[in-house]
């Protein structure tokens, strides 16, 4: 059985000093610095405190540089700070000086796994190859080098440079068959990338004790009593010999070159010299088409939140105006990346009442985009429609259950001002992030009764909260993009600061402006991690009725 699309984990490569973690796309996103609240810890002076992240964005996993300061790599290529970068099974995340692979499930063994068995018969040992170069006269070995390094340096994809190099590893080696292999030391897992001649992956089983050992970054050989020349098989399978060349990048092994059963070993240094060549080049080929995979997907990304920020700049409400007897004033600041936030006014009843929403749809890019989107036309034709706010919740809530991937819902907040009393009430989906300023410019936190966010529980009935409001009261209204905005020292902002930020205020106008310069102080180089949404609305006119 295949694994899940979402079924990942972060495996440490080397001598990291970290434990394998199973990725959950339902959980809070991975952080990985030396903090001592650190997801995955690593003390080490050139890691930050909040190194990176990995999460589960819009049905894919990603990498995201928290700004630290000597940066993350995938794969050898640096990415850029506050940008998630999307991974794939076999990635290589790098906060130097330690390695963390990705990977995805357990692969078929039909497709991509042989039978593995450990040396142990009679007194077989594991040495390292002393490397020499080729001598003048190989030039045999030297027309292959040159015929496959254009080969290889051509090869359009992975796969194709592995049979590349593995067709050159027979031919200059004379052995029986050569493979190219990823080792995965946590589980002992293989994963074939390319075998030469084709099927012969099924011969015989692959050693875990040569790859155990290549993984130490040397290349090295089975033999029997130090000789290669011996009849008897080493591991019981009827091979003079066996050697694995780890293909090395950014001194970690990527992959390896197993080769076995030989023709001859009378002059098996050379073998080594030339397997030992063939790899460097492949590591230097493997490492070009990895940058430039990772660079497609990156531009992938960017065109998919492009087209995301165009969707919720089309359904975001006017960042001023007046219904009824109410007036407001709303500002949107785009994050690093789209985040589905939502604002809109809406009359109803006839303009009885006017009803303000705000609210966030989880996870970034394109899919959270479409379906902020799909929330404010459904909310807005079921207010039209003359549905009651309390009722018109609970249907946009099994909506969203209904069709929205797994793990995706919206934090919600509701405001129903009601122009003919005069009064206000407010539904809580799972939001929290309100105050009531009052006309002296006191900042005072709502408390109410809240719910679960919106796709979450079916059926779910959201408590209408009246709410108080003198005359010049304002009711302020900001997304999780504000309270969870992290300054340098990788502290969030939260609702105190918020609180601080508009105490003193008079106006709605200079509420948007005090919390947005205060976010903005707050934040200092770090980027917005959110998007950023807070509007201030107020009733327009006179006394009103409690």
């Amino acid at each position: 059985m295949s694994a899940s699309s979402t079924d990942f984990s972060l495996v440490p490569v080397g001598a990291c000093p970290m434990t394998a973690i199973v990725l959950d796309p339902l959980g809070k996103a991975i952080i990985i610095g030396r903090a001592a609240g650190a997801s995955v810890r690593l003390d080490h002076p050139s890691i930050s405190r909040q190194h990176a992240s990995v999460a589960f964005q819009n049905g894919i996993w990603t990498v995201t540089d928290l700004g630290s300061r000597h940066g993350t790599l995938v794969n050898g290529v640096a990415i850029l700070p506050r940008q998630p970068t999307p991974l794939k099974h076999a990635d290589r995340i790098s906060l130097r000086p330690w390695t963390i692979r990705v990977e995805h499930g357990a692969p078929s063994i039909s497709e991509t796994v042989v039978h593995t068995s450990d040396s142990g018969v009679g007194s077989s040992t594991v040495q390292v190859v002393q490397t020499e170069p080729a001598r003048t006269d190989a030039e045999r070995q030297l027309d292959g080098l040159i015929r496959a390094s254009l080969a290889i340096q051509g090869a359009p994809s992975e796969g194709a440079l592995a049979q590349e190099l593995t067709r050159a590893c027979v031919e200059g080696t004379r052995a029986e068959r050569a493979l190219l292999v990823r080792f995965f030391s946590g589980n002992n897992r293989i994963e074939i990338i390319g075998v030469h001649p084709p099927g012969a992956q099924n011969r015989r089983p692959v050693s875990r004790t040569l790859l155990r050992a290549a993984n130490e970054g040397k290349s090295v050989r089975l033999c029997e009593d130090d000789s290669f020349g011996a009849a008897v098989s080493i591991v019981g399978t009827g091979i003079n010999g066996a050697l694995c060349v780890p293909v090395m990048m950014d001194a970690t092994p990527e992959a390896f070159l197993y080769l076995d059963q030989f023709d001859s070993l009378d002059h098996f240094d050379k073998v080594a010299s030339f397997s030992q060549a063939l790899a460097r080049m492949s590591a230097f080929a493997l490492a070009q088409l990895q940058r430039h995979e990772l660079e497609q997907r990156q531009r992938a990304l960017m065109d998919e939140l492009t087209s995301a920020r165009r969707v919720q700049e089309r359904m975001m409400g006017s960042e001023a105006g007046r219904d009824g007897v109410i007036e407001w004033k709303m500002a949107s600041i785009p994050g690093q990346v789209v985040a589905g936030d939502i604002f809109g006014v809406k009359p109803v009843r006839k303009g009885e009442s006017t009803v303000v929403f705000l609210g966030d749809v989880s996870g970034k890019g394109l899919g959270p985009g479409l379906l902020m989107a799909a929330i404010t036309a459904y909310l807005d034709a079921s207010l039209s429609g003359g549905r009651p706010l309390g009722r018109a919740l609970v249907e946009l809530s099994n909506f969203v259950l209904a069709r929205a991937v797994s793990g995706q819902f919206a934090t919600f907040v509701v405001a129903e001002f009601d122009n003919v009393s005069r009064t206000l009430s407010l539904f809580d989906a799972g939001h929290g992030y309100y105050f009531v300023v009052g006309p002296d410019g006191a900042a005072k936190e709502i408390q109410v009764s809240g719910g679960v966010p919106i796709g979450v529980v079916e059926d779910f009935e959201f408590d209408r909260n009246p709410i108080t409001m003198g005359r010049g009261d304002r009711l302020v209204l900001f997304s999780d993009g504000v309270a969870e905005q992290t300054n340098d020292a990788g502290e969030m902002l939260g609702k105190d600061r918020a609180a601080t930020a508009l105490t003193g205020s008079r106006s709605c106008a200079e509420d948007i402006d005090r919390l947005s310069s205060h976010l903005k102080t707050f934040a200092g180089n770090t980027k917005y991690i959110d998007d950023v949404t807070i509007a201030s609305i107020t009733f327009s006119e006179s006394d009103i009725t409690h």
